[in-house]
C-alpha cells in the first residue's frame, strides 16, 4: 500500500512493495508486470514516478524490459535477492554487535 503521508518517497514505497511481492514469491520469474499507465491510475500518482521505481529495480536486476511486451520479473532475481538480503542484514547485526 503506499502512503503519500509518509515522509519516504513514492517510488521508494512502489520498489519496496514489488521487492518483497518478488521476495515472497507473490511475484515469481518472468511474470509481466501492470503497465506504468496502469499503476499509476491504481496508485492515483505520477506516471513519471512509477517510472522511476520501475527503472530503479530494472537497474538493480529485480526486473527486465522486453521492448514491445512489457515489464518482467527476472529469472535470477530470487537467489540474488535473497543473498544480497541476507548479506546485509549480517552485516548490520556484526556492525550493531546484535546476534542473529
Amino acid at each position: 500500500m503506499i502512503d503519500k503521508s509518509s515522509p519516504l518517497p513514492i517510488y521508494y514505497q512502489i520498489e519496496e512493495q514489488l521487492k518483497k511481492q518478488i521476495e515472497n514469491g507473490e511475484l515469481k520469474p518472468n511474470d509481466s508486470l501492470p503497465s506504468e499507465r496502469e499503476f499509476a491510475e491504481r496508485f492515483e500518482i505520477s506516471r513519471m514516478t512509477v517510472r522511476q521505481a520501475i527503472n530503479n529495480l530494472v537497474n538493480d536486476g529485480y526486473l527486465y524490459r522486453q521492448k514491445g511486451r512489457g515489464t518482467f520479473v527476472s529469472e535470477k532475481t530470487g537467489a540474488a535477492a535473497r543473498w544480497i538480503n541476507e548479506f546485509y542484514r549480517r552485516y548490520e547485526s556484526a556492525r550493531n554487535g546484535t546476534k542473529q
